[in-house]
Parts: C-alpha cells; sequence; structure tokens
C-alpha cells in the first residue's frame, strides 16, 4: 500500500495528474525558483485547458458530430488545433465525445456539415481559408487570451448560478 502511495504521488509530482485524473492549475506567469517566468508552451496547455472549459460550458452538453448524451466530452475541432491561427477559434470548436474526436479522429466530414448548418458556407470557408495564416503567439498575448478565457468561464458560471 505505502509503495502504491509513494508511486501515486511521485507520479503526481512528475505529471501533474493525481488519482482524481485533473490537473493542477497553472499558477499564472509567476517566476519559479531559478527566476524564470513560465514558458510559453506551459501557458499554451494552459489556454488549452480554460477553452477547452469554456466550450464544453457553453454548448449543449452533447457530441456535435454523433448528438449523443451523457458521455465524457472533450473539446472537438473543425480544423485540426495544430494550426494556431484556428486552435482557440470558438466557431471552430464545439464539445465532442471521445469516440468521435480521438477515435473517429475528429469526423471531420460530419462536423462540417453541422457547422455549415449551424453558421454558414461563408464562415466555414473563412475557418479553413485562416488555417493558412502564420501565427506566432507571445507570452503576453498568451497571458492576455488565458485572462480573456477566464473571464468567459467566470461570465458562463455566474449566468447558469443566476437566472
Amino acid at each position: 500500500m505505502k509503495q502504491t502511495r509513494l508511486r501515486n504521488v511521485q507520479l503526481k509530482k512528475k505529471t501533474g495528474i493525481g488519482l482524481e485524473g485533473s490537473k493542477r492549475p497553472l499558477q499564472g506567469a509567476k517566476k519559479g525558483k531559478k527566476g524564470k517566468s513560465t514558458s510559453p508552451s506551459k501557458l499554451k496547455a494552459e489556454l488549452d485547458r480554460l477553452f477547452s472549459l469554456y466550450i464544453r460550458a457553453k454548448y449543449p452538453k452533447e457530441c456535435y458530430t454523433c448528438r449523443a448524451e451523457g458521455k465524457v466530452l472533450q473539446n472537438g475541432h473543425f480544423v485540426s488545433r495544430s494550426y494556431l491561427s484556428t486552435r482557440w477559434d470558438e466557431n471552430n470548436c464545439r464539445p465532442q465525445c471521445v469516440g468521435c474526436n480521438i477515435w473517429g479522429a475528429g469526423k471531420p466530414l460530419d462536423f462540417e456539415d453541422r457547422l455549415i448548418e449551424e453558421l454558414g458556407t461563408a464562415e466555414v470557408t473563412r475557418i479553413k481559408a485562416k488555417r493558412k495564416e502564420l501565427t506566432k503567439i507571445t507570452r503576453a498575448q498568451y497571458e492576455e487570451r488565458i485572462a480573456q478565457t477566464k473571464a468567459l468561464l467566470e461570465a458562463i458560471k455566474l449566468s447558469t448560478h443566476h437566472p
């Protein structure tokens, strides 16, 4: 029992993932032991986490592509998240179940059909074209987007608690 507990503590320290499966929240762009500020890659991961929470809070609790309810949802992307120019574009993202997002590779044809129904052909064409834009995001821009996304999440929480 002690060895298992020790391994879990070591795993949590190393990866930031505990037994409950949640990641430790990022503490912002504070300076660490060596006086360095948070790296852009950690800020990107934090923005991904917050934006995923925002998308899943804003939209209905069903998979966008298969319309299944009651499943664990992820933030699915129409245009791959490898394109920074569309990675955090709200019109590019909708909740998807693991089956569609991971095992179905995002089901891009079904995703596109629903987006066209919802947003129109012009917006879907805009998203596709936007992926080709070269994007470099600075530490300050990550921090600004993190703050904006936190504010959006807070607004959703307030609106759902106060009808």
